[in-house]
């Protein structure tokens, strides 16, 4: 049975590094050589000819980055590769274990240059571009600031090459936290990374530096592991036994399902609330209602045929809901497990006031997205006064207007900036974007990996609220429920690409697709119950 696809912080590595070394008793040094063993394994396995002389350049940093490259480098000198080794930092700044292993590799090899200065980096540029291989061992997980000099120049020089790139741990200059290129950084054809993946290697643009990236054991204690898991995890293998569970009762009927109510609609825009009524019911709430300003209630009901609508008090211009809804918003919330608001809502004061007096009194789960979102900046307060269990699906836009931090600064540190705005407003945050982020409240994280820039239409964040919706309703915890959610949604649109062809995908296309996402979802499920086989999910 394998560990779940966690995610670490630089820090976080580092401590599981101290914790083997110092309460396990495992010698740095052996960690050091178990790192650059796998990575030589992999970067063998991965050519299509032995390393016999093939030109290799190693170029090493000064800290255990560059000690993982000499054990690199002494494992291809033992299979006959033409191995030079480039230091870009005094030798005496070399100590530690890393020192053990250039002592080691000097007594095998006089083709190890120290490279004094960035003027002296030109000289090496022709035999840099005449390499087949270049290993990158100059930085590792540590870096925090821009890459300065001859560093950058380094990075420059290397990616300026044909070789084949292989980055020891991390590329050089990508942020291990945020995925952030700090002023340069390695674009590497292949990354082995030790232990466990570092957060910036599943985040743009750090994501696009990484090429295919190898996870190694070097022996980190997995006991210690299993009792301190890390708290972010990669959500590749969307957890479907729960959901397999929930659905397979055979006593089961649509009252164990629940029942979904969706708060939304304005002129113009009631395609929102239809959507997510749709996604509600295909990802299996027992029942949905549509609860929509009065005027608007006919032409959802020509929009929907197995969902239902309810009738909203509105204000004096048409189509628009009241706060005095707020009242029969209350009544039909009785007895749901799910309140979905802000779909196609309209941004308006009395929008605010719902949703504010709605949060004093309910105490479900709800699910605040689009307009509801728009609503709630500048009302946080409700949030921390609140009974309800709330999920915010914010793109970064609206995550900027909750937060008060510009998009950009969001973007370039997504985890935190989510893991941050859970811990703040007591709210689970599924943050919208490449690499979608669900951060709980307690402080765990999971990324997902389906979707695409395919996708990226408008009613697409309406169909994943009716997912969510529609899965809480079901009575999944959220902690299972939303990176199940996100992941099914992205899927069912890389599904559909799959099908149809690069082209784009529209939220209509993602409901269309979602059951049968589901089913090969389910199937898989199935298949690996049948055959016995052990599976951490």
């Amino acid at each position: 049975m394998r560990l779940p696809n966690y995610l670490v912080t630089s820090d976080e590595m580092r401590a599981l590094d101290a914790v083997a070394i110092h309460d396990y008793g495992i010698p740095g040094v052996v960690l050091m050589e178990n790192a650059g063993r796998s990575t030589f394994e992999i970067l063998s396995a991965s050519l299509s000819r032995t390393l016999k002389n093939l030109r290799v350049t190693v170029v090493a940093g000064p800290g255990n980055n560059g000690g993982d490259g000499y054990v690199v480098a002494r494992y291809c000198l033992n299979h006959g590769a033409h191995v030079r080794t480039y230091l870009l930092a005094p030798r005496e700044k070399i100590a530690g274990d890393a020192l053990v292993n250039l002592t080691v590799l000097e007594r095998m090899t006089d083709s190890i240059v120290v490279v004094p200065d960035v003027d002296s980096l030109s000289e090496f540029a022709a035999e840099w571009h005449n390499s087949d291989i270049i290993i990158d061992a100059l930085l590792g997980t540590g870096l925090r600031s821009d890459v300065r000099s001859p560093y950058r120049e380094a990075i420059e020089l290397i990616n300026s090459t044909s070789a084949f790139k292989v980055a020891i741990d991390i590329p050089s200059g990508v942020d291990s936290n945020s995925g952030g290129v700090l002023g340069a950084a390695v674009k590497a054809d292949l990354t082995v990374t030790y232990g466990f993946r570092k957060i910036g290697m599943v985040l743009y643009p750090g994501m696009n530096h990484c090429g295919r990236v190898e996870v190694v054991d070097i022996s980190i204690p997995r006991i210690h592991v299993e009792k301190n898991p890390p708290k972010a995890i990669l959500y590749q293998d969307s957890d479907i036994r729960e959901y397999v569970r929930i659905r397979s009762n055979p006593t089961n009927h649509k009252g164990t399902f629940g029942h979904l109510l969706i708060v939304g609609g304005s002129p113009g825009k009631t395609g929102a609330p239809a959507l997510a009524a749709r996604a509600g019911s295909l990802i299996g709430a027992g029942l949905v209602t549509v609860a929509v300003a009065a005027s608007l209630n006919s032409i959802l009901e020509v929009k929907l045929t197995e969902e239902m609508t309810e009738l909203l008090p509105e204000t004096a211009i048409p189509g628009y809901v009241s706060r005095e809804a707020v009242r029969r918003v209350l009544e039909l919330s009785q007895g749901k497990r799910c309140v979905v608001v802000g779909p196609g809502m309209s941004n308006n004061t009395d929008v605010a006031g719902l949703l504010i007096e709605f949060l004093e009194e309910y105490s479900g789960w709800v699910v605040i997205d689009a307009d509801g979102l728009n609503a709630l900046s500048g009302n946080l307060d409700a949030l921390k006064q609140t009974h309800a269990s709330v999920v915010l699906t914010p793109h970064p836009g609206e995550l900027s207007r909750l937060t008060g931090l510009s998009v950009s600064d969001i973007q370039r540190n997504r985890v935190q900036v989510a893991r941050d705005t859970a811990a703040a407003l007591h709210a689970w945050i599924v943050l919208k974007g490449a690499g979608t982020v669900v951060a709980s409240p307690e402080g765990n994280i999971t990324i997902n990996t389906t979707g695409s820039p395919w996708m990226a239409s408008g009613g697409q964040g309406d169909v994943l609220s009716g997912i969510l919706g529609g899965l809480l309703a079901q009575k999944m915890s959220p902690a299972h429920a939303l990176p199940f959610g996100v992941h099914v949604h992205g899927l069912a649109a890389d599904e559909a690409l799959m099908e149809n062809g690069l082209r784009p995908v529209s939220a209509g296309t993602v409901l269309e697709e979602l059951p049968r996402a589901l089913a090969r979802l389910t199937g898989r499920a199935t298949e690996v119950q049948k055959s016995g086989e052990k599976q951490v999910w």
